[in-house]
């Protein structure tokens, strides 16, 4: 086991054996093995990630909190100091409201926060409802084995992102390519800055398009109410929607598709659901919990000289925070927080971050696992694996962990 590195140690003993970040899991159901022992001993760590820069790592809950509540740290990419997750992110997200700082940050994020509003994203449950019977329906006509990724997990979220923003779903191949560039850690820089400018070609197209044309739809709005001196530049828009649509399908996709792994393979976690579907709530944030699916993120720059977990951590140095060790910390829930229990009270998971900075989509995201869980167990409630578990295909090498397929009958 590593121990925790002080101040007192020379830089040049302190990284000389740095892990690499992100590491693997090797156990697709549990935190990478060199993060619990981290989280177990205390403190931060270095870490080093694919440009040899090395940085430190958060693996507690508390201090990952305590990282990202921070007015003292940075989430802007354009630092020089700032760990990048890859060699095009500055120059594809630089200036990008994501990653500004308060108040900048803040002052942008409020004209998007009513879009994403408890209110506004509980209200679409009604129109979820029949997608998904929908999509349930069309599997049990083509009986199985399906895929349950690409018949439900990938359309349900992905429908709703673009009933939200308007954008058209028969073009959700598309930006379902643009999505995995941007999230597949192994693509070329040249092939992701390809990506990267076919998709602000397609959705500059769309901006303009509804421009011409508004309608009721979340780009319109924006066009209408947040465009110009005071609001997003027309560079912006078309990057910001291309960042909302993947983010708004990718990560719920994921999760989909990986809690209903979970309930296969907890088989009186899914009975209790089937029997008891007023738990959907508390089932999608132990979900979120459990599984801790962004890989990569968050990460910060300190903006002074700042004490995280007993570490001292100097103005200019980066920490990265793991949202998935901190949500199997026992410290905060429980000694049995590597398990499925979705009667557990895990609201107070990280999967989303914390802080200003946290997810903007988050309770869209909430209402579609609400609503997709007990439907598709309540109407198909012998669902199991097609495939044997060690055969199922993990992400490997992405910044949103996941699987690229599941096999499924009944």
């Amino acid at each position: 086991m590593t121990p925790p590195v002080t101040t007192d140690v020379p830089d040049s003993a302190a990284e000389e054996d740095a892990p690499f970040f992100p590491a693997p899991r090797t156990c697709p159901f549990s935190a990478p093995r060199q993060y619990t022992e981290f989280r177990e001993a205390g403190g931060l760590h270095k870490v080093a990630i694919w440009d040899g820069s090395r940085h430190w790592l958060a693996t507690r809950h508390e201090d990952i909190r305590a990282v990202l509540a921070s007015p003292h740290f940075s989430a802007d990419v354009r630092r020089p100091e700032f760990p990048l997750v890859h060699s095009n992110q500055r120059e594809h997200e630089g200036g990008l409201f994501l990653r500004l700082d308060d108040p900048e940050h803040a002052r942008l994020r409020k004209m998007l926060t009513h879009e994403f509003s408890v209110r506004k994203t509980r209200a679409m449950s009604d129109q979820l409802l029949p997608v998904t019977d929908e999509l349930i329906d069309a599997m049990l006509a083509a009986g199985g084995p399906v895929d349950f990724v690409k018949e439900f997990a990938l359309p349900l979220p992905s429908r709703a992102i673009c009933v939200i923003l308007g954008v058209p779903y028969e073009d959700h191949e598309l930006f379902q390519r643009h999505a995995d560039a941007g999230t597949d850690l192994s693509i070329p820089h040249e092939e992701r800055a390809r990506a990267h400018a076919e998709a602000f070609a397609y959705y500059s197209e769309l901006v303009e398009r509804k421009r011409r044309e508004p309608a009721d739809d979340m780009i319109s709005r924006l066009i209408a109410d947040h465009t110009g001196p005071d609001g997003f530049s027309p560079e912006q828009l078309p990057v910001l929607v291309n960042i909302l649509v993947g983010a708004g399908h990718e990560t719920t996709a994921n999760m989909l598709g990986l809690g209903t792994t979970a309930l296969l393979l907890n088989p009186d976690q899914r009975e209790l659901l089937r029997t008891r579907p007023e738990l959907a709530p508390s089932a999608a944030e132990e979900m979120l919990r459990y599984w801790g699916i962004v890989s990569t993120d968050p990460r910060r720059v300190a903006t002074e000289d700042v004490e995280i977990g007993g570490q001292s951590v100097r103005k200019g140095e980066a920490v990265i925070v793991s949202l998935v060790a901190g949500n199997r910390d026992p410290l905060a829930f429980g000694p049995d927080a590597d398990e499925v229990d979705i009667a557990r009270n895990a609201r107070g998971h990280v999967a989303f971050g914390f802080g200003t900075h946290q997810c903007l989509g988050q309770n869209l995201a909430r209402v579609e696992m609400q609503v997709a869980w007990p439907r598709l167990f309540a109407r198909i409630p012998d669902l199991r694996l097609a495939v044997d578990v060690d055969a199922l295909p993990f992400k490997t090498n992405s910044i949103v962990y996941g699987l690229e397929s599941l096999p499924v009958t009944w």
